[in-house]
C-alpha cells in the first residue's frame, strides 16, 4: 500500500500574504540570520509572510508542503515586498568572486508548468512499479540535513510513496535511480533561480544565482533599531511598536530622528 503524498496538488498555490506590520519582518528578518539550512530558512519565511495557500492556512508543515520550485517562486514574491531597490539586484562572479549590481525584475523570472501527473509519477523499477511524489519542502530540508549522501538515492528514499520506500532505495540500481530522477524532474515545476551575466570586473560571461536571501531581507537589528528609537521617543511598548505597518513605523522613525537632528539610517536593501 502506498502512502498519500504530501505535496500540494497546486504547483504555484494561490499565496495570501499577511499584512507587513513589524512581527511579519521580524519574524522574516530573524528567519534569515538563522543558523539554519537555506531550505529550513525558506519555509519560516514563507509561514511568517503568507496567511494562506491554495486555501490553506499557513503553518511550516504547509509551507514543507510546497513543491521545491513553488517554495522559489514564493520566496522571491515575499522579496518583491521588501526589496527597496527595485530591480536591481547584487550577486558576485563565479569566477573571481567580486560582487557587482544586475538588473532584473522579479515579476519576469520565467516559470515552468508541472508535467503530467503532478506531484506524482508511476516508475518501473527492477523492483515492480513504485510511486514518488515530487520533491517539497520537507525533502529539502532533510537533504540539507545530510549533504554528503548520494542525492539520488537519498531523494528515492525520501519521495517515495511505497511503506518500503527506504528499503527500496537501497536496492535500487543505478538504472532504477537515473529513471526516477528524470521522471520527478520531468513532472516538477521549474522556476528560474540563476541569469547569464557579464563580470564588470573580469568579462566572464556565466550564469548568477540570484537569491533573495542574500540581499532583499531585513536585518534583525535594522528592525530592532527602529523598534529602539520609537520606545525611547514615544514610550510605546515593543508590541505596540511591532503591531504598526513597516511604513508607518519608518515615518515615526524618520520624524524622530528629523526632530534630535540626526540623519534617518537608510535600510542597506
Amino acid at each position: 500500500m502506498n502512502r498519500a503524498p504530501v505535496t500540494l496538488s497546486s504547483a504555484f498555490p494561490r499565496a495570501q500574504p499577511r499584512a507587513l506590520d513589524g512581527e511579519t519582518e521580524l519574524a522574516v528578518a530573524e528567519a534569515v540570520a538563522a543558523g539554519t539550512t537555506r531550505p529550513a530558512k525558506v519555509t519560516a519565511i514563507i509561514a511568517a509572510m503568507y496567511e494562506r495557500l491554495a486555501e490553506k492556512p499557513v503553518d511550516r508543515e504547509t509551507a514543507r508542503a510546497v513543491s521545491a520550485a513553488g517554495r522559489e517562486w514564493l520566496l522571491q514574491r515575499a522579496a518583491r515586498r521588501f526589496h527597496a531597490a527595485g530591480d536591481w539586484f547584487e550577486t558576485s562572479c563565479s569566477g573571481c568572486g567580486a560582487r557587482f549590481d544586475l538588473s532584473l525584475s522579479i515579476d519576469d523570472i520565467p516559470r515552468v508548468a508541472p508535467g503530467d501527473g503532478f506531484p506524482v509519477v508511476d516508475i518501473q523499477t527492477s523492483l515492480g512499479r513504485r510511486a514518488f511524489e515530487v520533491p517539497n519542502g520537507a525533502h529539502e530540508e532533510a537533504f540539507a540535513r545530510r549533504p554528503d549522501a548520494d542525492p539520488l538515492r537519498t531523494f528515492a528514499a525520501l519521495c517515495g510513496l511505497s511503506e518500503q520506500a527506504e528499503a527500496d532505495a537501497i536496492h535500487f540500481d543505478r538504472n532504477d535511480l537515473v529513471r526516477i530522477d528524470e521522471a520527478l524532474e520531468a513532472a516538477s515545476p521549474e522556476v528560474a533561480d540563476s541569469v547569464a551575466a557579464l563580470c564588470p570586473e573580469c568579462g566572464l560571461q556565466a550564469r548568477v544565482r540570484i537569491d533573495p536571501l542574500t540581499f532583499a531581507f531585513p536585518r534583525p537589528e535594522e528592525v530592532l533599531q527602529e523598534v529602539h528609537l520609537l520606545a525611547s521617543g514615544y514610550h510605546w511598548s515593543e508590541r505596540a511598536i511591532l503591531a504598526l505597518p513597516v511604513s508607518r513605523r519608518r515615518d515615526y522613525a524618520r520624524l524622530i530622528q528629523a526632530e534630535r537632528g540626526a540623519p534617518y539610517a537608510t535600510r542597506r536593501h
